[in-house]
């Protein structure tokens, strides 16, 4: 059996936009892929203005499939730790071991970008559930099969700390994310598991689309281009063939900077523009250099 045949991946909040890219790019090269999500509908979501969102773990799984691995859809609410724990109990069942965990899920609301934060709806503070907490359950009962893969990734998605264009609340969670990765890799590395949090820059998913509309481009970091939603799961791949992987464990990465560290240029042949420059560093601690 191939490695690529062997190659288990769980991609959390993977409906759609960023969390379905990391599942097809990780379906082109033969793995399982567990697409995780709350949507079994497609539309059933919706965004501002109550437009209705497409994606579905159904279809995605399916797309995985389509593009060479094996898409398994499976329905989970991320704010339940009994669904959370029976995920990876149907996949330790099924595959028996985790070689990547993405942990992309979020709580997201329209109003996520309406400031002083005290007149939004008291709701957004969710994310530090379901984009934080719901994570590091995740990762606590993936933790087994990982160490029993021999080789494993977790990649915890977060974003610019200094960007101050949503709640403070998605921001704490963040910031938690990337806390947690370097966290996680003293543990992890004696079994050679890697943890890192990634910050993509601004991604072209359905949601952003339908919310940024044709003002996208009055954005000074959106000028810079917007990354695919393909584009942060083939870095990651990339990353996975690194033999050198595990010098990265415990870092905040930016995707661009990795995606430019590999040679992974966008679809079709964008390259990504770091926006440390518009938004600041990872702390030093756990920056790239």
């Amino acid at each position: 059996m191939t490695e690529a045949k062997k190659l288990v991946a769980v991609i959390t909040g993977a409906s759609r936009g960023i969390g379905k890219g990391f599942a097809l790019a990780l379906g082109q090269r033969g793995a399982t892929v567990y697409v995780v999500g709350r949507t079994t509908v497609s539309g059933s979501q919706v965004s501002a203005g109550g437009v209705p969102v497409p994606g579905s773990i159904h279809e995605a799984a399916a797309e995985v499939t389509a593009a060479g691995g094996r898409g398994i859809a499976v329905a989970c609410d991320l704010a339940n730790d009994d669904d959370i724990r029976a995920l990876f109990e149907r996949v330790k069942k099924e595959s028996g071991h985790v070689n990547i965990l993405v942990n992309n899920a979020a709580s997201l609301h329209e109003e996520m970008g309406k400031r002083p934060f005290w007149e939004a709806p008291v709701k957004l503070a969710d994310i530090i559930n379901v984009g934080l907490r719901c994570h590091h359950v995740a990762t606590y009962y993936a933790a087994p099969l990982l160490i029993t893969s021999g080789r494993g990734l977790v990649v915890n998605i977060s974003f610019y700390s200094n960007a101050k264009i949503h709640d403070p609340a998605y921001y704490a969670a963040k910031a938690g994310l990337d806390q947690l990765a370097s966290s996680y890799s003293e543990d992890f590395t004696p079994f050679n598991v890697t943890a890192i949090s990634l910050w993509p820059g601004f991604v072209k998913t359905e949601r952003a689309e339908m919310i940024l509309g044709e003002g996208a481009g009055d954005h000074p970091a959106l000028r810079l281009g917007m990354e695919s939603p393909q584009y942060c799961g083939r870095v990651i791949s990339a990353m996975w063939d690194d033999p050198d992987m595990m010098k990265l464990t415990g870092k905040t990465l930016i995707a661009a900077e990795l995606g430019e560290r590999y040679g992974v240029s966008d679809l079709p042949g964008h390259n990504p523009k770091s926006l440390r420059e518009v938004y600041g560093s990872p702390h030093a601690q756990f920056d790239l250099d």
